[in-house]
């Protein structure tokens, strides 16, 4: 019996050992962003069994907040019947973040969701349609965590300068769960958009068991996301990604290559009309409206 007890608490050991192995990984650290007073960023959405489903938009502005540097991330998405607009105000040097606001429309109702981080807790605060009832709930977390919302951010600017693995804590109000994301760097990849070859740095990650990739280029300096596999969609960076310019027209048999270089055209002229203002989802703030 003594043997039997010694051998089950030996193989706990060993489990324990193995958990804590897999996520001894070097904790997150990230490179300070140098992303300016503004950017504008636009994303295809493709699902794979469908095509193209939705286009994403976010706009990034740099701001004060309580007299600290902050990075304001806003994001709208439209595609079908549901339109999405959000917030995510984080620390312009660490990133972590001080507030995210969502809201999610679609024909038959809205849905507001307001994050807030501080004091070692995170509050949630939740409302369906304009007058409904605020519903609240709150965690403790003395910790490091990161939202959701700054997730295509954050990526881009970890610091794998030591190690080809990174750990940190993220929050998602899907289940007001706290997550471990474990980032490996893969290395340089290649992908095809526009039928034309293009090569980034892959990173890769689970959530909830979902494998997550994303492929990163520098661009004019800064690290941007160009390609991200969400694992049911894919994002593809309409801002970076530009298919070929139209060949130009021989002179043999005019009139069929002219018609050949229009089409080409008038398909380039449609990818630069995508990069066009994100529709306006936001209050006269310029904030989701989030009326709580």
């Amino acid at each position: 019996m003594k043997l039997r007890a010694f051998l089950s608490l030996s193989i706990l050991i060993a489990v324990i050992a193995i958990a804590a192995a897999a996520y001894a990984t070097s904790e997150a650290r990230v490179n300070p962003p140098d992303w300016g007073s503004e950017r504008i960023l636009s994303y295809a959405i493709y699902r794979p069994a469908m095509g193209r489903i939705a286009t994403a938009y976010y706009r990034v502005l740099q701001k004060d907040y309580e007299g600290r540097p902050v990075y304001e991330i806003r994001y709208n998405g439209t595609g079908g019947n549901l339109s999405e607009a959000s917030t995510c105000m984080v620390d312009a040097v660490t990133l972590e973040p001080y507030r995210a606001t969502r809201k999610i429309k679609t024909t038959a109702d809205v849905f507001f969701i307001d994050t807030y981080y501080g004091d070692g807790r995170i509050v949630v605060r939740r409302k369906q349609g304009v007058d409904g009832e605020v519903q609240e709930t709150s965690l403790d977390f003395p910790g490091r965590i990161f939202d959701y919302e700054e997730l295509i951010w954050l990526i881009p600017q970890l610091d794998f300068s030591n190690d080809d693995r990174l750990h940190f804590a993220l929050f998602s109000t899907v289940g007001d769960q706290t997550i471990l994301v474990v980032v490996r760097k893969v290395g340089e990849d290649s992908f095809t958009f526009h039928d034309k070859e293009h090569t980034a740095t892959l990173y890769s990650f689970n959530l909830n068991m979902v494998q997550q990739s994303v492929w990163v280029q520098d661009v004019a300096g800064i690290p941007t996301v160009v390609k991200y596999d969400t694992g049911e969609t894919i994002f593809y960076n309409l801002s970076l990604l530009k298919p070929a310019l139209p060949v130009e027209a021989v002179e043999e048999e005019p009139e069929a290559e002219e018609e050949a270089v229009e089409e080409e055209e008038e398909e380039a002229e449609e990818a630069e009309e995508e990069e066009e203002e994100p529709p306006v989802l936001y209050d006269d703030d310029g904030e989701p409206y989030i009326p709580f």
